[in-house]
């Protein structure tokens, strides 16, 4: 067993060390020499309007980190400098410590807690690379007692008997590595694979850095069931859908079959299945691991030899992510717009002075006062009954966040 006392001060020596002669002298050096700070600047700049809404520190302490990475990456900075009579005149307890440093390249790593077996170290698995390790980071002790963390991003280089982080930590509440493949492949459409993924994170991490912006995204449940988009295709030619009739609502538009279970497609697990006839694929899709488990599970009853993995499991907060940062919309069910119903002129004129009803009723709300139902129906020709329970359900809610604050219930007693 590991003498975690011993590996402690170990690793406070080496934070003591890199704080002199790395964040004091080599990262100004790596920006004054190799102009490192503008290379993260040109970086970030396609991220600037999120950059804004960072706390004010983070920005240079992700500066920081990136051009630690530079400096101790796979054939990084260090291997020059150490060459350079500049750093020949560093304390030989210093030269020392960036020999060693020199020769594991510090990497990003995206991992999962395995176990804690003392104070502030932690056994992760990397798990894009597979790789265990020990880590020392009193940085994670202090996160995990702010939130929950389900994956961790987080720059970290070896001491010669475990790792220590780097930097800024990125701890993120709700996101996998699912997430994070997506992401990378919305960002470099060429990346095929773990190994892929890894190299663009080593040429550029700068857009991984910025998954911070969505690392208190909380993991949102519907009664009971995580919500995930999920989504698989297969192959399928020859089939005769009516014989599916048992299970499921079938609809056909512009070559497109669309089947609703009838269980399954009621929420919250929201499956659904699109044929394509044009393209011969069958799409599967649900909000909920179960409701996608257990379509399949139904499709394959009927003899369809359709993959129990999806092709994409990622979580809702995720495309917004994107959306914020990457400006794109990604669009995972195209068959959709084909089966919505159309909103009669009758509804939507109901709809609009439904909201009319709020926009005149919130103000009297706010203001501590009790709306007239009775007025409002018949200035906007509704149903006073109507306009009495959408203002009961307002006014309830309105309470309801008076008394438990804006941020729900507080510490318990």
């Amino acid at each position: 067993m590991p003498d975690y006392e011993k590996l402690k001060r170990l690793c406070e020596e080496a934070s003591s060390i890199s704080r002199t002669v790395i964040d004091d002298f080599l990262v100004y050096y790596a920006a004054f020499r190799d102009k490192q700070d503008r290379e993260f600047d040109v970086r970030i700049e396609r991220f600037r309007a999120m950059e804004k809404k960072m706390p004010a520190a983070w920005t240079p302490s992700v500066k920081m980190q990136y051009i630690g990475h530079r400096l101790f990456k796979q054939g990084g900075l260090i291997h020059k400098y150490l060459r350079s009579e500049d750093l020949k005149n560093r304390e030989a307890e210093e030269l020392n410590f960036l020999q060693e440093l020199s020769a594991s390249p510090w990497k990003f790593s995206f991992s999962v807690i395995l176990d804690h077996p003392a104070p502030d170290f932690y056994e992760m698995e990397d798990v894009f690379r597979g790789e265990q390790y020990l880590l020392y980071s009193p940085a994670v002790t202090q996160t995990l007692s702010d939130h929950p963390v389900s994956l961790w991003f987080n720059l970290i280089f070896y001491n010669g008997s475990c790792w220590q982080t780097y930097g800024p930590l990125t701890g993120l509440q709700s996101y996998g590595p699912d997430d994070i493949f997506f992401y990378a492949t919305e960002l470099n459409e060429s990346i095929d694979s773990d190994e892929e993924l890894l190299e663009d994170v080593e040429k550029n991490p700068v857009p991984y850095m910025m998954l911070m912006s969505g690392s208190t995204h909380p993991i949102l449940l519907q009664s009971g069931y995580e919500a995930v988009l999920i989504k698989g295709e297969a192959p399928l030619t020859g089939f005769d859908f009516q014989t599916m009739k048992n299970d499921f609502r079938i609809q056909f538009d512009s070559g497109v079959f669309k089947l609703s279970h009838k269980t399954l497609s009621d929420p919250p697990h929201l499956a659904e299945v699109y044929y394509d006839e044009k393209e011969s694929v069958l799409h599967a899709s649900a909000m909920t691991d179960y409701g996608y488990h257990e379509l399949i599970g139904c499709l394959n009853g009927y003899g369809i030899d359709f993959p129990i993995e999806p092709d994409i499991r990622i979580h809702p907060s995720l495309l917004d992510l994107i959306r914020k940062l990457l400006n794109k919309k990604v669009n995972l069910f195209p068959y959709n717009h084909l089966f919505e119903e159309k909103k009669s002129p009758e509804s939507e004129e109901f709809l609009a002075k439904l909201n009319q009803v709020l926009s005149m009723a919130l103000p009297e709300i706010n203001a501590g006062r009790k709306p007239d139902a009775e007025a409002l129906a018949r200035k906007l020709d509704l149903d006073p009954e109507t306009v009495r329970d959408i203002l009961d359900n307002v006014i309830g809610r309105v309470d309801k966040l008076k008394k438990d604050g804006p941020f729900g219930h507080g510490p318990e007693a």
